[in-house]
């Protein structure tokens, strides 16, 4: 059996591996944005029904499913798992919109019987997916070996791939319609080459979109428009060093500041090695002003700093004091 030596480098990296997993970090959810499009507090489910009919109407024809209805059938799910309430349920197609355009108004009367029992129905009126390829004729000036010059025929090529949806929100309650959502987003690539197939083939192989990635776009806007919007900060403790530190990270992770606190300021004085009472104080620090102690962390942050000068202090009290 052969055993492999271990290279000096080798053994230092594996034992910094070891030793830099003394601290962990926690998610502070320091503030919720409300969304730009709130879905009224009374809706708690809602039912999403597909209306919208491809350009070709090739979705009205037959059920294999075009390359669009895949995107489409994704697109729509991607939007019903991002709906911010509690029950949420994909409709079977109707398909009976119009091609080119926005499907009507569902009928205040046929609203409930649509929605099948939902607070509120959410209806896909529009999917329309186009790509167009534009071409020129140009001419290119060249140099030969000599360094003359000549000129040659080339074709300039423009390829642009939009998504336009259009959704509409009824909610049962009233049987009206309450909200709208257009969406349009659209990408354009150019390009050059000799012959037209050599500019459809740069067109098909260089920063390809798709419609697949159109729809990705458009499905995270709707959700970013409709979901509340967390901002967080991550902030660090240390883990490892005596029991007490190792205590009270655990009271941190849990978010059990006040214990925290009140704990690390009576043990603190316990410990007499430097660099794990360093450790401790930074934990309590953290804990005070996750405690609504704010000033005694500031003070304690302060007071750490010019006693060890540990740069970390520092970061730590600019962090809390920009807060």
């Amino acid at each position: 059996m052969m055993i492999r030596k271990l290279s000096l480098s080798s053994i230092i990296v594996f034992l910094l591996a070891l030793t830099s997993c003394k601290t962990a970090y926690f998610t502070h959810v320091d503030e919720v944005v409300p969304p730009k499009k709130p879905i009224p507090a009374h809706i708690l489910s809602i039912h999403v029904i597909d209306r919208s009919i491809e350009k070709s109407g090739y979705s009205t024809k037959s059920d294999l499913l075009t390359e669009t209805d895949k995107t489409r059938n994704s697109y729509i799910n991607s939007i019903l798992y991002g709906l911010p309430v509690s029950t949420k349920k994909s409709l079977p197609p109707r398909h009976d919109g119009v091609v080119d355009g926005i499907a009507p108004m569902i009928h205040s009367i046929e609203v409930p019987k649509i929605a099948a029992g939902a607070d509120a129905l959410l209806s896909l009126d529009q999917f329309e997916l186009t790509e167009t390829r534009t071409y020129k004729d140009i001419k290119k000036n060249q140099l030969d070996p000599s360094g003359n010059k000549y000129t040659i025929e080339a074709v300039s090529g423009k390829r642009l791939i939009s998504l336009r949806t259009y959704w509409r929100l009824y909610d049962v309650k009233t049987n009206q319609m309450i909200m709208n959502f257009p969406q349009y987003t659209e990408n354009s690539y150019e390009t050059e080459g000799l012959t037209r197939q050599s500019v459809n083939l740069q067109m098909d192989t260089t920063q390809v979109v798709t419609a697949s990635t159109l729809a990705k776009k458009l499905s995270a806007a709707l959700i970013k428009d409709i979901n509340p919007m967390e901002l967080t900060s991550q902030w660090q403790y240390y883990t490892k060093g005596n029991d007490i530190i190792k205590k009270s990270a655990k009271m941190i992770k849990l978010s059990d500041f006040r214990n925290a606190a009140e704990y690390l300021s009576v043990q603190v004085k316990n410990i007499g090695e430097p660099k794990y009472l360093a450790r401790a104080y930074y934990n309590l620090v953290v804990a005070y002003y996750f405690n609504n102690q704010r000033d005694k962390a500031l003070q304690m942050a302060a007071y750490q700093y010019n006693q060890t000068n540990r740069f970390e202090f520092k970061e730590l009290y600019d962090k809390i004091y920009a807060r």
